[in-house]
């Protein structure tokens, strides 16, 4: 289905009418004039932000490689080499093969960029993107996780957007993973 912006402009407008009336529900599609038999009820404010403790990890890596000057900044790339992860209900190892991709933008905020794979310990391959920032130094490290997960006792991962914070490790070449499940 193709939204002209026509029609875009009025659903925008009938959602912004519905705002002062939290009672009157509302869908995209029917706001289009398209027939749904779906209706969706718009909330009047989103709700506060929680999260759920998923994992710990200590990632072992290697000494950075330069890439240089870009036009998007100064790249670097950090290869992943391993490590464990340990939470409640996932746990294992994390694979060599990784990287951590980094822009030093001209603000002088560190955009990271990871991709990497871990194995739970029933076997099963994950793969996990990571996109942060890392400001002041590595004084405040956050990123925003996603993950692949074959369908079985983890696909959970799939369906759900998940946060860290970062830290150095426990010994030099590591750092320290906390990730989260945002409810």
């Amino acid at each position: 289905m193709k939204l002209t912006i026509a029609a875009l402009v009025s659903v925008f407008s009938i959602v912004s009418a519905c705002a002062s009336e939290p009672s009157t529900p509302v869908s995209a599609t029917s706001a289009a004039g398209v027939n749904s038999p779906s209706v969706t009820p718009i909330p009047s404010t989103p709700e506060p932000l929680t999260t759920e403790f998923v994992y710990e990890a200590v990632v072992t890596i290697d000494a950075p490689v330069d890439v240089g000057t870009t036009p998007l900044g100064h790249r670097r790339y950090i290869p992943i080499t391993g490590g464990t992860f340990q939470g409640p209900r996932i746990h294992g190892v994390v694979l060599p093969g990784g990287a951590d991709w980094q822009t030093d933008r001209s603000d002088g905020v560190t955009e990271a960029d990871a991709l990497y794979s871990i194995r739970t310990d029933d076997g099963t391959v994950i793969i996990v993107r990571n996109q942060g920032v890392i400001v002041d130094g590595g004084a405040y490290m956050r990123t925003a996780l996603r993950f692949i997960a074959p369908e079985g006792p983890n696909a959970w991962l799939n369906r759900a957007q998940f946060v860290s914070s970062i830290a150095g490790g426990p010994r030099p070449g590591s750092v320290f993973i906390r990730v989260f499940r945002v409810l």
